[in-house]
Order: structure tokens, then C-alpha cells, then sequence
């Protein structure tokens, strides 16, 4: 709790972002609680007398006298089927941040396991790797991840680990890049004069000093996750999501109904801004460079080493 707490005060832009996080997962997981239009059979419940409806508070007072009188009032309007837009918003908070942090979990897991296997051990494993990350890298990733899909079909889960295997694969090389620019830094090396391991050096050493990189590509892809998965139409059909409300909806009615394209785009944006915000500062916290230090060892100890020295070679001066 301590830690949290030193975290809040030297990164404030990141507990911000990690809040707006942690207030969209509650959305995903209270959607059935805080949506005023609740899902049937799996669809949100739609009129096509009311299809195209401008939000509440753009409404004339007369427009807005007769909601009230019918008692469903949208308040941030219809689409082109009548369903409520804040409902859709809603219910598509659950698929969109389960979709994005779990793709991004996933796809990064597979990244640092490969390009960090390959890097420290090196050899003929590492051209074996290399040479199988070559040849996914040849094939397009959207071809990819609809290949993928048509051999494990639609759904959520299915789509999360379609989207991650060629965004896995293709990562690795800058993990492993950057890999190799600290296992043969001095402290990986005293770490096998002194008979540590594979494991122990990448997990203690190699392993904290690329975490910036590993946040920073954990953090980077969101956006295009979402938008990705309403190209892919993955998941089932009526089920709620802000890119296919975009791409399919938002763009078919742009002039006469923006606010398909506006709320959800809204929505991506926070989201995405959050977790580079989060990101950013969790990097900056966890990095042993940018908190001064040299590896996993920071100028404090050193210092206090240094003074140590420092006073032992004046007092020998002076009873010389």
C-alpha cells in the first residue's frame, strides 16, 4: 500500500490514468447495473420509429416534453437500428476493454517469451526462432488473424488470441533487440561469474531494465486493437462494441447522426490516453535508469559506498 501511495505522489498524470482504467473496467463489469436500456437474448432492445434520434440535451423542448411523456428518454441518442446509444456505450465498454487489455496482455507475454528465450540463449536456438519469426513476418497480420479465425471461429476469447499471435511473433524483435543490449552489460555479466543461471539473470537482470519498452509496446497498440476487431467482425453479431459502431454505423450516418462516430471515438480516446498516461509513469517509476541507478543498482548505495570510502582515505590522511 506504501508503494501505491509513493506512486500517486511522484506520478500523478499515471494514478490518473490508472483510475480512468479502473472506472471503464467497472463499467465492463457493472454494465447489466448501469446501462438504463438492459440487453435481450444477447441484443439491446430496438425501435425503428425512433432509428437516427439526436441526443437529449440537443433536443427542442417539445422533443424533449414528448420523451418524458413516453418515459424512454436516450440521452445520448439513437442509431440507425433505435437502440440507446449510452446502453451501446455501455455494453460495449465490456467488449472493447476486455478485447484491449487482453490483447495487449497476450501480446506482449509472447513477445517478451520469445525475443528474450531467443536473446539470452542464443545459438542455434535463437536461428531457429529468428528464422520461424522471419517467415510469419511474410504473411500480412490482418491475413493472418483471419486465417486464424476461421480455424477457431467467433468470439471474444477466440478474437483475443488471434490478434495477439501475430502481434507476439512480430514484437519479439524489438524485445529481443533490446534484450541483447543489456545481457552483455557489466552487472549480467558479474551475475554468471558468480554462477547465476539463464533464468535468474533474465528474470532479475534482463528482464527490469527492458520494462520501459515492454510498457511502452503493451501501451502503444490500443487504439488500433479496436478498430482491428471491427474489421475482423469477430465477435458475435449484436454484440456491442465502440469500433464496430465507428466503422459500420458512425461512418454510414457521419452527416446526419455524428454522434455514432463522436461518443465512441470519445470512448477509444480516453481509453487509450489513460493507459499511455499509466503507462508513461509506471515506466518512469519501474526504470533503474531514470531513477538514477545502474542496473538494478542505484546511485544511493553507490554513493553511500563512495562516502564510505571517501572517509576512511581522509582519516588515513590525516594519521599519516
Amino acid at each position: 500500500m506504501t508503494k501505491i501511495k509513493d506512486f500517486c505522489r511522484a506520478k500523478p498524470s499515471a494514478a490518473l490514468g490508472a483510475f480512468v482504467i479502473l472506472i471503464l473496467v467497472f463499467v465492463a463489469i457493472f454494465a447489466d447495473v448501469l446501462a438504463p436500456f438492459k440487453m435481450e437474448l444477447g441484443t439491446l432492445p430496438s425501435d425503428i420509429l425512433f432509428k437516427l434520434k439526436k441526443p437529449y440535451w440537443a433536443l427542442s423542448e417539445l422533443d424533449k416534453t414528448m420523451e418524458q411523456a413516453n418515459g424512454t428518454i436516450y440521452w445520448l441518442g439513437t442509431d440507425n437500428l433505435g437502440r440507446d446509444v449510452l446502453s451501446y456505450l455501455i455494453y460495449g465498454a465490456r467488449t472493447s476493454v476486455i478485447l484491449c487489455l487482453g490483447v495487449s496482455v497476450l501480446t506482449t507475454f509472447i513477445a517478451v517469451v520469445i525475443g528474450t528465450l531467443s536473446a539470452v540463449l542464443g545459438g542455434w536456438f535463437d536461428l531457429i526462432v529468428q528464422r520461424i519469426v522471419d517467415a510469419f513476418s511474410c504473411i500480412p497480420g490482418m491475413l493472418l488473424s483471419m486465417i486464424l479465425m476461421s480455424m477457431v471461429g467467433n468470439g471474444i476469447w477466440q478474437l483475443i488470441f488471434v490478434m495477439s499471435l501475430p502481434g507476439g511473433i512480430g514484437q519479439s524483435r524489438l524485445i529481443r533487440s533490446s534484450v541483447i543490449a543489456v545481457k552483455d552489460a557489466g552487472y549480467c555479466r558479474t551475475s554468471d561469474v558468480l554462477g547465476g543461471g539463464n533464468l535468474w539473470k533474465m528474470l532479475r537482470h534482463v528482464v527490469p531494465n527492458i520494462m520501459p519498452i515492454i510498457i511502452v509496446t503493451a501501451a502503444g497498440g490500443l487504439g488500433g486493437t479496436v478498430m482491428m476487431e471491427a474489421s475482423m467482425y469477430g465477435v458475435k453479431v449484436g454484440t456491442p462494441s465502440w469500433g464496430y459502431m465507428i466503422t459500420n454505423q458512425g461512418r454510414a450516418n457521419m452527416y446526419s447522426a455524428p454522434q455514432l462516430c463522436m461518443f465512441p471515438g470519445i470512448c477509444i480516446a480516453v481509453m487509450v490516453l489513460a493507459a499511455n498516461l499509466f503507462g508513461d509513469g509506471l515506466r518512469d517509476y519501474l526504470d533503474p535508469k531514470l531513477q538514477g541507478g545502474v542496473g538494478t543498482y542505484d546511485t544511493k548505495k553507490i554513493k553511500k559506498i563512495a562516502d564510505k570510502y571517501r572517509k576512511e582515505f581522509e582519516e588515513s590522511c590525516r594519521v599519516a
